[in-house]
């Protein structure tokens, strides 16, 4: 029997985007998103490019347990398995209030933790017995989580976002350490600058052909996002860290480090964007790159 992958927020993006390639290595597919047209559309797409593979197709809010316990008995009813599941459904918000920002919001931010946060958190819960089961039986199976390197870094502008992912990370790691003596694999996927709806890109998967929005240029399309995510599960990487065609993977590392030296050198929180750390910053940068 061909294997299984499940992915939350599978209706565009990166989501859709690893669904694709999956089809195309012969994986029975399920899709969930909480945009029943989008994610209706996206799954004719696949299913026409891929017509011999099986597609489960599933409305879903992740952050209701239920709605995730209900998406995984669908997909044991059909394909009595799922070998890889993908905790990709994510929200970047925008609840400011214009007299007190985020802080004036708490509502708004509790909306961003309940899909970023407990999505993956209700994904874990309805989905890892499942895949304990199977590798205690013999098989590999994975856990995906995407987190993000806004959770790494920490830039200044949406601190629910970031904190949102942080709290993925840290999860994913724990995560990782728990499972070590079983055969169920955890990658963290941190996609770099992605073209997506998220960030103004097309809502759906055909990014520039269909709805004729135009990738800047130093962003990455979900599909190369993608292509980096299955090089990482092939290297085993617990941490797969995607550049773009502005960042590269050395700055990025540069950037985590020093971040990191905010608490043991120390610094001011956030000392990369401050006028005062300015030179030091462009002096560690240049050292490191040596």
């Amino acid at each position: 029997m061909a294997p299984t992958i499940a992915i939350t927020g599978s209706a565009s993006g990166i989501g859709a985007a690893i669904a694709k390639l999956y089809a195309s290595k012969g994986y029975n597919l399920v899709l969930s998103d909480s945009v029943p047209s989008v994610l209706k559309s996206t799954t004719e797409y696949i299913q026409s490019q891929f017509p011999s593979i099986q597609i489960l197709s599933q409305q879903t809010d992740v952050s209701k347990l239920s709605e995730l316990e209900s998406l995984r008995d669908a997909a044991l009813a059909k394909f009595k398995a799922v070998d890889v599941v993908v905790l990709n459904a994510g929200v970047h918000g925008n609840y400011k209030t214009e007299e007190f920002g985020w802080w004036g919001n708490p509502e708004g931010m509790r909306k961003l933790f309940d899909v970023n946060l407990f999505g993956v958190i209700n994904g874990i819960s309805a989905f890892l017995p499942t895949l304990r089961t199977q590798a205690k039986a013999g098989s590999t199976t994975r856990v995906v989580i995407t987190i993000s390197k806004q959770g790494i870094s920490n830039p200044p502008g949406n601190p629910a976002y970031n904190a949102s992912k942080a709290a993925v990370r840290f999860l994913g790691e724990q995560l990782s350490y728990d499972l070590k003596d079983e055969n169920v694999k955890v990658h963290m996927l941190a996609p770099g600058w992605t073209y997506t709806g998220m960030v103004g890109g097309a809502p759906g998967i055909y990014i520039d052909s269909v709805h004729g929005s135009k990738k800047p240029e130093g962003a990455w399309t979900p599909d190369e996002v993608a292509e980096y995510l299955e090089k990482g599960i092939a290297k085993e990487d617990a941490f797969i860290i995607c550049p773009d065609n502005e960042t590269s993977s050395e700055t990025d590392k540069i950037r985590f480090e020093w971040t990191a030296g905010d608490i043991t050198v120390p610094r001011l929180p956030l000392s990369r964007w401050r006028s005062e750390y300015k030179d030091e910053y462009a002096s560690f940068d240049a050292a490191r790159r040596k």
